[in-house]
């Protein structure tokens, strides 16, 4: 049964996997060997590829409903740095590293105090700095205000990112 369920998802998965790795590292294939598994745990908190990326978006959310920030950088989110850089050192290729940085360098742009804009530029810093031709990074460059993308006066930062999230125009 679990060698039918890996059979699937492979199937499945495979042909998906370069595609997607192409939006984020310009790398013309990703080999699955350098994907990490959804089973495998990273750090002390022993955290998937999944439960990242959904503390990451759920913290977010929680920031956006009106929870304290403090509670999320300090509860759910302080796991998520030492999960990526356990998963970073095991598959060191993995696109999604790279996507999840970016995502939580957003979060943190969320926070609104000292903490969270030090958190973001660390952050940001470590995307630029392991993954600096990719999507990402540069999209990290622009919600920080560290390339000449942004056009107008200069900005703080929480102002760029809001512009990040503004809707787009309609094009009527």
């Amino acid at each position: 049964m679990k060698l039918r369920l890996l059979l699937l998802s492979l199937a499945f998965a495979g042909p998906a996997a370069p595609a997607l790795a192409d939006d984020v590292l310009p790398t013309s294939a990703v080999p699955m060997r350098a994907l990490a598994p959804a089973d495998e745990y990273f750090g002390r908190a022993r955290m998937s590829v999944l439960g990242i990326a959904n503390t990451i978006r759920d913290a977010g959310a929680r920031i956006d409903e009106g929870s304290p920030p403090p509670s999320m950088v300090d509860g759910p989110l302080a796991f998520v740095g030492d999960a990526i850089r356990d998963w970073q050192r095991q598959f060191p290729r993995d696109p999604w590293i790279a996507r999840d940085l970016y995502a939580l360098e957003l979060v943190y742009l969320r926070v609104h105090n000292p903490q969270g804009l030090a958190l973001a530029r660390s952050t940001e810093n470590w995307l630029v700095r392991d993954y600096p031709d990719c999507t990402a990074a540069r999209d990290a460059r622009v919600a920080l205000g560290d390339t000449d993308e942004d056009a107008g006066p200069p900005r703080d930062a929480w102002g760029r990112f809001a512009d990040l999230r503004a809707p787009l125009p309609s094009p009527h």
